[in-house]
């Protein structure tokens, strides 16, 4: 269905953000849903930040809270196909005051349950409804945003604020930790929910619909709820297999097996029924295979600096919860400056998207080579903030562009199941699988070095006198080879990708298809609706 651009009138109403009654001043309507999408990208129950806080207070390991973290990120991923039969079925209103009420109780839980089972469930519920909660936010002002409904426009200022506002949660917690404890971050979003809570129920209009009423009807729950099971067994084999010791592990081995017999009935499926949850057509869809590896390349060259990194400014430079903390507004600063680009490259330059995603990529082979320089134990703090400063820049431009490029590529019936299927990779298993990836090959690296380096230590060394001192040179000197050997592999991998993308010869759409109206949406909804009652 074509999209029209939108009445003089119907603009003049959008911006005026209706869901907000009328005792709330015009110029703190905008400003106050901006509040509110900050405070929803805040929630998550558990901080992967706090992990060792956390571990030593719960006394879980490591992978336990990862994988909390990552049921989070897997919820927010298998919502996409339901936001907008949510969104048409209840009130916005109604929908804000009950995720924010969950994030209370599931936030609260979190703090002081140790039961893991419970954590992994809140967690994955608490993604869910952080994804429902800014779609609600953001479908209000969106016409505010862009009176001509431009993705080029809409998809820069959106990520700024959600891939910022990933930074500004790891921000806020590297500071909470300092300050207080690991529990300070949940009071800290409770203590927020609650005046969202309060803000919306006495702000917003009470029977206000963005849209048409259409019930749930047809929405095939068995198929979420599989797709589900699938994405979270892929984490759990990409989290725990290091510490099963991959297919050593008999949980490792069941999980596989789970995992295959999993697939096998989504894609059953989606085969058998006429509206499954996740159609088999969306994964034909054009250039999905290209927008998925490029997806997953983007992750490798993001999980150096949630895993290398951090071992590199914990174990060598002794950086504490608040140095680390510190680094992330350097990768805040790189994703405005990514974002900020993009909207310029494509509203100004006229740019490809294939060019942006080599700028962006780009930028990651700049961050990973500047790294490899710089990994020594005389490294200042200050050496840190310019590559991540272009590792926030590739971020960004990878990822607003590649979502763009989805847009343009994909129809809107298969949109939102299309989004879905890039979270796979994107939001879900790719960063636990990436972060597998390059500890595994980190493990493989320091056995190797612990060899050669080991066959240099004899009584003639200088240090040989002290075993201690002796043992923490050697153990210093195992980090420092290991990683420089991780991130020289990974610029070689950042240079293979730049050459692939080069060597490609697929093509973009300069502009995206324009965003639908409101109502054309529905209708679409609608006749879906009908033809599932049929």
């Amino acid at each position: 269905m074509p999209a029209q651009v939108p009445s003089p009138e119907e603009v003049a109403s959008a911006r005026r953000i209706q869901v907000w009654k009328d005792f709330i001043p015009l110029p703190l309507r905008f400003p106050l849903i901006l509040f509110i999408i900050i405070v929803y990208m805040f929630s998550g129950g558990v901080y992967m930040s706090a992990v060792s806080e956390m571990s030593g207070s719960l006394s879980w390991i490591t992978e336990d809270i990862m994988m909390a973290g990552y049921a989070s990120m897997t919820g927010l991923t298998i919502a996409f196909p339901l936001l907008f039969r949510i969104l048409f079925r209840f009130q916005p209103r109604d929908l804000l005051l009950f995720s924010a009420g969950v994030f209370v109780v599931s936030d609260y839980l979190c703090m002081v349950t140790d039961f893991l089972p419970l954590v992994v469930l809140l967690s994955f519920i608490s993604g869910f409804f952080k994804i429902v909660g800014t779609f609600v936010c953001w479908s209000n002002v969106q016409l505010k945003i862009t009176p001509k409904r431009d993705f080029a426009v809409f998809f820069p200022f959106l990520f700024t604020f959600v891939l910022g506002s990933v930074q500004l949660v790891n921000i806020v917690t590297g500071y909470s930790l300092y300050a207080f404890d690991w529990q300070a971050m949940h009071r800290i979003t409770i203590g927020t929910f609650i005046v969202v809570f309060a803000l919306v129920y006495f702000g917003m209009r009470r029977n206000y619909r963005q849209g048409p009423y259409i019930p749930f009807k047809g929405i095939d729950y068995l198929g979420c709820i599989l797709w589900s099971l699938w994405l979270l067994c892929i984490v759990f084999i990409c989290v725990y297999g290091d510490y099963y010791d991959w297919l050593d592990g008999e949980p490792i081995r069941i999980a596989i097996l789970f995992a295959v017999v999993l697939l096998v009935m989504c894609i059953q499926r989606a085969a058998t029924i006429r509206h499954p949850y996740i159609s088999l057509g969306t994964f034909s869809q054009h250039n999905m295979l290209f927008i998925f590896i490029l997806f997953g390349c983007m992750t490798l060259m993001s999980a150096t600096a949630t895993s290398t990194q951090n071992i590199f400014t914990s174990a060598i430079l002794g950086f504490d919860a608040q140095h680390n903390a510190d680094l992330n507004w350097g990768v805040l600063i790189g994703i405005a400056t990514g974002t900020g680009i993009f909207y310029l490259a494509v509203n100004r330059w006229k740019w490809r998207v294939k060019n942006i995603v080599l700028t962006g990529f780009f930028s990651f082979l700049l961050y990973q080579t500047m790294l490899y320089f710089l990994i020594d134990a005389s490294t200042e703090k200050y050496m840190l903030y310019l590559p991540l400063v272009f590792k926030g820049a590739g971020v960004s431009l990878v990822y607003t562009s590649l979502t763009y490029a989805l847009a343009g590529c994909v129809t809107f019936v298969y949109y939102f199941e299309a989004m879905c299927v890039i979270g796979f990779i994107r939001t879900s298993f790719g960063a636990p699988l990436n972060s597998a990836i390059l500890s595994r090959l980190f493990k493989y690296v320091s056995l190797e070095n612990t060899a050669s380096l080991s066959g240099e230590i004899d009584a003639m060394h200088p240090m040989a006198q002290s075993f201690t001192a002796l043992y923490g040179e050697f153990e210093r000197q195992i980090l420092l080879v290991s990683l420089k050997e991780v991130y020289g592999f990974v610029v070689i991998a950042a240079i293979l990708i730049l050459l692939a993308i080069l060597a490609s010869d697929y093509r973009w759409l300069l502009k995206s298809r324009p965003m639908l109206r409101l109502s054309q949406i529905w209708q679409v909804v609608q006749r879906q609706s009908k033809q599932i009652e049929t």
